[in-house]
């Protein structure tokens, strides 16, 4: 019998509103701080209110644990996780969580809640985590910017008693001319002025030939998609074969059981461990069998992005949430002075379509500006 979640119709739009937060730039605790003061109930209080009894005594305290536990659940997206705990040995009754990647996910066997690239984005934010400042202003691209010599991060810089064309970016490695990297200072308006640029000229080029862009795409993922089915067909290959291999060698130590060459109590806990593998193996077969199907009928990234550029048809200014939608991330490289001007590249990896080879999306940007010298004292 198989079973299917049924989505509380209470907590659901809890859950998306939490999600959307998060693509706005909002941490846990902002997130948890604005659901206190719009006096949504936790999940506890829901849970209690349902049920008829009474709440606790602060029904609307959201804990930052709790939202990260929301933001990092890939149920929401319509999935089963399998293996999410595991022992390290039979003998210890102790579950210990799983890595991430050892857990085996079968997609779309419930109704989703969250969108497959909806939770995908928030997890890529979640891993570029913004460092908090004491001032009120907060980094509008803080998380998504990286050096191009080092590949550190560039920290967010201000104070309130700077002007916001004062606020900018620095190579964390930097450290005051102190540390392995120089500065790769960036201003946080021109970034704006760029990237507003970019996404609009990405619009208007996807607008105007959208078949032509998909076309561009295509060719450009087909290489390497090939490769990546080539790769999850060896590996299936391999697992079917090992699959076999293991009913063999369970049988074999049956007979050795049974002829008295083997004692109960190995026997015992060597067939268990092999059929704790069987059951891993089948599980990931079955994943990766419809992993390929799913890859072989075509990549969803394009038509997410495509889909991107519909919803915001005309950008006239950035919000977080443009920005967390659109951008994977900003590669800042080291400014040229050489000419008595500040030139500086840029390169901007959009989420879905990094890779295309198309004028618009491939060329650097450069920010160009007049390169004072500073005095000294």
């Amino acid at each position: 019998m198989i079973r299917h979640w049924i989505i509380d119709e209470e907590a659901a739009p809890v859950v998306k509103r939490i999600y959307d937060l998060c693509i706005d730039g909002k941490g846990p605790c902002q997130i948890a701080r604005i659901l206190e003061n719009d006096q949504v109930l936790t999940v506890k209080s829901l849970y209690a209110k349902q049920k008829g009894q009474p709440l606790p005594e602060y029904p609307y305290h959201w804990n930052e644990n709790s939202i990260v536990g929301i933001l990092e659940r890939p149920k929401y997206t319509g999935c089963t996780v399998n293996f999410k705990t595991y022992s390290k040995s039979y003998k210890l009754k102790k579950r210990l969580p799983n890595d991430p990647e050892n857990m085996f996910i079968l997609p779309d066997t419930q109704e989703p809640i969250i969108p497959q690239e909806q939770w995908d984005r928030v997890q890529e934010l979640r891993k570029n985590k913004r460092r908090p400042v004491k001032a009120e202003r907060q980094g509008f691209f803080s998380g998504l910017l990286f050096c191009a010599d080092c590949g550190s991060k560039l920290h967010f810089a201000t104070c309130k008693s700077f002007g916001s064309k004062q606020d900018h970016y620095v190579c964390s490695n930097y450290k005051s001319n102190r540390g392995t990297c120089t500065a790769h200072y960036i201003r946080e308006d021109v970034l704006r002025e760029i990237v507003l640029e970019r996404i609009q000229a990405v619009n208007a080029y996807i607008r105007k030939d959208v078949e032509g862009f998909q076309e561009q795409w295509l060719h450009c993922r087909r290489s390497d998609q090939e490769k990546s089915i080539r790769e999850d067909k060896k590996r299936l290959e391999n697992s079917k074969k090992r699959l076999a291999v293991l009913d063999v060698i369970i049988r074999r130590l049956y007979e050795d059981s049974v002829l008295g060459n083997l004692s109960i109590e190995r026997y015992q806990k060597m067939s268990a461990d092999y059929e704790a593998e069987q059951k891993q193996l089948q599980l990931e077969i079955k994943t990766l069998e419809e992993w390929i199907g799913t890859q072989e009928e075509g990549n969803n990234g394009l038509d997410s992005f495509i889909a991107l550029t519909q919803k915001y048809v005309d950008v006239t200014e950035l919000t977080p949430t443009i920005v967390n939608e659109y951008i994977k991330k900003i590669v800042v490289f080291a400014p040229d002075k050489s000419s008595g001007k500040r030139k500086q590249k840029i390169r901007i990896y959009f989420n879905f379509v990094d890779e295309v080879s198309i004028p618009v999306l491939s060329e650097p940007m450069i920010a160009s500006l007049p390169y004072k010298r500073r005095k000294t004292a």
